[in-house]
C-alpha cells in the first residue's frame, strides 16, 4: 500500500514539474515604452505583434522577427533607417541594436517587460 501511494506521489510531481518547465514564457503583445532611460534622450519604444518586433530608438526606426527560446529574446533580421543623427543618439542606437540581437534574458512582471544580458538592462512599460 505504502508502495503504491509512494509511486503515485512521485509520478505526480514528476508530472507537474514536466508541465512547468514545459511552459513558454509568453509576452503580451502590443506597445511598449521604456522607463527609467537615466538620459534627456526620448525613451526607446518597441512594438511587438505576431512574432514582428519594430521599434524607435529616439531616431530611426528598426524592424525585425522575435521569438522567444528558454526565458531569451531572439531577434532576427533586425533593419533599421538610416537617419543621420546626433552621435548620442546613434552610439545609443548602435548599443540598443547589438543588445537586442544577443538573445537578452526576458521577464514580465505588473506590465513591465525586462531585458538583461551580463552587462545591461532595459525595462519597457506596456501601453
Amino acid at each position: 500500500m505504502f508502495t503504491k501511494h509512494f509511486i503515485c506521489t512521485v509520478a505526480a510531481c514528476c508530472l507537474l514539474l514536466l508541465v512547468t518547465a514545459c511552459q513558454q514564457l509568453s509576452l503580451p503583445q502590443g506597445q511598449y515604452q521604456q522607463l527609467n532611460n537615466g538620459t534627456t534622450l526620448k525613451p526607446l519604444r518597441l512594438s511587438l505583434q505576431d512574432n514582428r518586433l519594430t521599434g524607435f530608438t529616439g531616431c530611426n526606426n528598426m524592424i525585425g522577427n522575435y521569438s522567444l527560446d528558454e526565458g531569451s529574446l531572439v531577434v532576427s533580421q533586425l533593419a533599421s533607417t538610416m537617419m543621420a543623427c546626433s552621435e548620442p543618439l546613434m552610439q545609443r542606437e548602435q548599443a540598443f541594436s547589438s543588445f537586442l540581437q544577443g538573445k537578452p534574458k526576458v521577464t514580465f512582471n505588473n506590465n513591465v517587460m525586462t531585458l538583461r544580458n551580463d552587462v545591461a538592462e532595459y525595462q519597457f512599460e506596456l501601453l
